[in-house]
């Protein structure tokens, strides 16, 4: 396992660079995430789930503050193969995950991100993996140990659940790997 570093812009780099050196045959991208707060009391903290969808969110506020391009990718899937095999393995849980520009800081910010986003989770590095993946033609999926609310107390959370959501992630995919 490598790192392929914090935050869009260093997991793209960390994650085309370790493809390119190890030619895999497929990624299983582990990290942790937040959840925002609509969905709160689906998931618990220091737990895993599968990534389904991973949204790319490149605004908070409603509105046309900020846009991407109509030609830059808003959106990556797991491979169904793959989110099939962690699940029979697993039996964890599927979520669809947002990938922000910037951690969420704002209780406000949170309940935004959650509802334009319309997914359960943020993690700011699983979208560019997956796209790096998809450029690749190697099949992408992602198992995420969930470590905080998404908000102002969230960093503070992340350090005392991070390890324990951490673990979760490893010891699924440690399970798809043994069979």
């Amino acid at each position: 396992m490598k790192s392929v570093g914090v935050g869009l812009v260093e997991a793209a780099i960390g994650a085309s660079r370790l493809i390119a050196e190890h030619s895999p045959d497929a990624i299983l991208f582990i990290g942790t995430a937040g959840v925002y707060p609509k969905f709160a009391a689906a998931f618990e903290l220091g737990t895993a789930i599968i990534v389904d969808k991973i949204a790319l969110l490149p605004e908070i506020l409603p509105g046309r503050h900020a846009y991407l391009p109509a030609v830059l990718p808003k959106a990556a899937r797991s491979s169904a193969a793959l989110v099939r095999a962690l699940r029979k393995a697993t039996a964890l849980p599927r979520a669809d995950v947002a990938c922000p520009l910037a951690i969420t800081a704002s209780a406000k910010a949170a309940v935004t991100a959650g509802k334009l986003s319309g997914c359960a989770l943020e993690n700011l590095e699983a979208f560019t993996a997956a796209r790096a993946a998809a450029i690749a033609g190697i099949p992408f999926a992602a198992v995420l140990g969930i470590a905080n609310n998404v908000g102002p107390a969230g960093h503070r959370e992340w350090k005392r659940h991070a390890t324990k959501a951490a673990a979760a992630a490893c010891q699924a995919v440690l399970a798809v790997l043994a069979k």
